[in-house]
């Protein structure tokens, strides 16, 4: 309705502003003679004017038929997916060359361990560094911001150029130092940032996107781009945002969202095809391993077409069976208990190093100090050859989710040698421990270096740290459970093996709607692996994580913003709905110090020594009190200090002074007796000719109160002066 509605408003102004022009040009007398409207005839004029007119008015026909949303959404998803696009093949780069760098020097342990350690940290410290310099308001996830944003509170500098530039550079940097960071909070404010500047700077929509409602319209579609993009999830991408960034989402924001965040995945996937990206990172494992069982057979080469990021093969005849679904439900109940863990291990960090005042005094001062000792000790601890060959620490993200995600058993009945590994599962197996020890390890140590890692002040997110974690912990159980029943779960005469990579599957989902408090998590799996096969476990894996989370602590994006203290309401939690009925008078505060229209500069002067609010009520006057909005107590300070300025005065007294000239003339003959009779006399009384000059004052001085007497006096003698001066001429 509501779309139908403007646009036949719209459409009734067109035809009604061309009814009122045409009956103006006949009443004027004659025929209406065809004009160009005024706004072409800046490009009448030189060479090319037919083909600029030409161009700007099929620039309209195709505003005018297409609509302007439709233009601006797919300009959004194509510049969204090519910065994406851009920013992985970036990260993959910076990657691929600390591998080479190790790789290089596998002769001296020592300078691998100076190259693996010292790469991360430069990257990070310019990370740091140069968001810092340019726009601090990148730094971190932008999820919390925007849901702010999207509340209609107006945060300052956090969708401007200088801030896209420093999430993107940032960001990337950040990534490509192979610290447990994400990309997807990150992507959401950098897609929303995007989109301010398109409806800003282009002048195609600078008319369109002035109304605050259609400017939140396009944020709102923006942060489903942001996640459609980076896991080419358009349908996960539009519901998750809903649910982090809204508690009200307007239905007809709905066609808005799906469109761009489409159209972004899929220009950001055939931009992986042409890069040759798909034949091998897409596939399971990225080794070509083909899935067990009677398809052991070789598998020619699939073609290059676009297919799930994280592209997995389970079985889809008997992918699990109905005994499995406690194991899966155990999965959900312990996903929402470390959710609720690592949520409030972020924000014990982040208090523990604000609270410690010599602490948060020497990293104020030595800024990059702190996220340069963060990936030192990181580095330190999943250098592979050192702590890190028990917890696979030569994988990057990627590579641990592929790996993850391999429909093999790597461990049967506990014994790690039973099967072959290849590629980059080698990673996982160690001659001295089992596979079950080498998750264990991952799991805890890549816990706590997650909770502590965002804490950097640089662009991340925690949502790929948090999910590959939760894959981790997922497989762990499904190669528990593939030990317990190495044959298999017997269902009548068919026997199946467990697929310890569907228990991943639904491990990373579980943990991340744990610790987002979402549950299009779910549809974000589905789209990234490309079979939706365990949608059963996965959905109630993901709800009872969810109803354990909840209980326990607030989402990680609410936790920042109490963090951070940004002006939003949060929802109330569990066991608090009785405060629902809490009035506003119960909690407001009724002995308010208040600004009127007519307060004298004693009042202001009284009320912002009398109470200490950042902000101060204006009312109509005292009696009415009728509220006519606020106004900041420092704006209240820096404009008394404008007006009572020393420069200000000068002013006055020079307007004052002017203002008194046209009674000089008037005054002039005065003056002359006075200076007449001075001069006759023997100089005996001076003093006495300035009784009469001073009663002579202006009429406009006589009726000004008398609290200015002072003031008045010296503008009188100063008056005087210059009579005195311009009369001796005359004289």
């Amino acid at each position: 309705m509501y779309g139908r509605y403007t646009q036949d408003l719209g459409t009734f102004a067109k035809d009604e502003a061309a009814r009122l022009r045409l009956q103006q040009e006949n009443g004027e007398g004659g025929t209406p003679q065809p004009r160009r409207p005024s706004e072409l005839l800046e490009y009448t004029q030189g060479r090319c004017a037919p083909c600029r007119v030409c161009a700007l008015q099929c620039q309209r026909f195709l505003i005018s038929k297409v609509g302007e949303d439709w233009v601006f959404l797919i300009l959004l998803g194509l510049v969204m997916a090519l910065v994406s696009w851009a920013m992985d093949f970036a990260i993959a780069t910076c990657l691929q060359a600390q591998k080479w760098m190790y790789g290089g020097l596998d002769t001296n342990v020592l300078l691998q361990y100076l190259a693996w350690v010292t790469y991360p940290t430069v990257l990070i410290t310019f990370s740091a560094g140069f968001t810092q310099i340019l726009a601090p308001q990148a730094v971190g996830s932008g999820i919390p911001e925007m849901k702010t944003i999207l509340r209609g509170v107006v945060l300052k500098e956090y969708l401007t150029l200088k801030t896209f530039v420093a999430k993107v550079i940032g960001l990337t940097c950040a990534l490509g130092s192979g610290m447990p960071l994400g990309k997807e909070g990150p992507f959401v404010h950098i897609a929303s940032m995007c989109a301010a500047l398109l409806s800003r700077f282009l002048s195609l929509f600078g008319g369109i996107y002035k109304n605050e409602a259609r400017n939140i319209e396009m944020l709102a579609a923006a942060c489903a781009v942001g996640v459609g993009c980076c896991f080419a999830a358009p349908i996960g991408g539009v519901l998750f945002s809903i649910e982090v960034t809204s508690t009200f989402f307007a239905v007809r924001n709905y066609w808005r969202g799906f469109f761009a965040a489409t159209f972004s995945a899929f220009i950001f996937r055939v931009l992986a095809v042409w890069n040759k990206d798909e034949g091998t990172s897409g596939r399971v494992g990225g080794t070509g391993l083909p899935p067990p069982g009677p398809a052991d057979t070789p598998r020619p080469a699939p073609p290059e077409t676009i297919t799930a990021l994280f592209k997995t093969r389970f079985r889809l005849d008997f992918p699990f069976d109905l005994q499995e679904l406690p194991a899966f439900a155990v999965i959900g109940i312990a996903s929402g208990f470390g959710g609720a863990l690592f949520v409030y291990l972020n924000r014990k960090i982040v208090q523990f190093m604000r609270r410690q005042k010599t602490i948060n005094r020497f990293l104020m001062k030595k800024r990059l100090l702190f996220p340069a000792l963060v990936t030192l000790l990181i580095s330190t601890l999943t250098f592979p050859p050192g702590f890190g060959q028990f917890m696979a620490g030569q994988l990057t993200q990627k590579d641990t989710l592929v790996t993850l995600f391999d429909n093999q058993t790597w461990a049967k009945q506990g014994v790690s040698d039973e099967f072959e590994y290849l590629g980059i599962l080698e990673a996982w197996r160690h001659p001295r421990s089992n596979v079950f020890v080498t998750l264990v390890v991952f799991i805890l140590m890549k816990f706590w270096m997650s909770a502590l890692a965002t804490t950097i002040p640089v662009p991340c997110g925690a949502f790929m740290p948090v999910f590959v974690i939760g894959a981790a912990f997922g497989r762990l159980v499904g190669e528990s459970m593939a030990a317990w029943f190495p044959d298999g779960i017997h269902t009548d005469s068919n026997t199946y093996r467990i697929v310890p990579g569907g228990y991943a599957v639904v491990g990373a989902a579980a943990l991340s709607g744990a610790v987002t408090h979402t549950v299009s998590t779910a549809v974000i799996v589905f789209e990234l692996t490309g079979q939706i096969s365990h949608i059963l476990p996965v959905m109630i894996a993901v709800i009872l994580a969810n109803a354990v989370a909840q209980s326990l602590q607030p989402s990680l994006y609410d936790s920042i913003i109490r963090i951070k203290k940004l002006p939003y309401l949060p929802e109330l939690g569990w066991g608090h709905h009785e405060k629902y009925n809490v009035r506003v008078e119960d909690i407001m505060v009724r002995d308010i110090h208040y600004v009127t229209l007519n307060c004298k500069y004693r009042d202001l002067q009284h009320v912002l020594h009398s109470t200490k609010m950042k902000s101060l009520p204006l009312v109509e006057s005292a009696e009415s009190m009728i509220l006519l909005g606020s106004i900041e107590r420092a704006q209240v300070g820096a404009l008394l200090c404008h007006q009572l300025s020393p420069q200000r005065r000068l002013q006055a007294l020079r307007q004052k002074a002017l203002a008194e000239d046209g009674h000089r003339l008037s005054e002039a003959s005065i003056c002359f007796q006075i200076s007449t009779e001075a001069s006759s006399g023997a100089h005996a009384a001076p003093r006495k000719p300035l009784k009469p000059a001073l009663k002579r004052v202006p009429s406009s001085l006589a009726e000004t109160p008398q609290g200015d007497t002072a003031d008045h006096t010296g503008i009188a003698l100063k008056s005087l002066f210059c009579a005195n001066t311009a009369a001796e001429p005359t004289e």
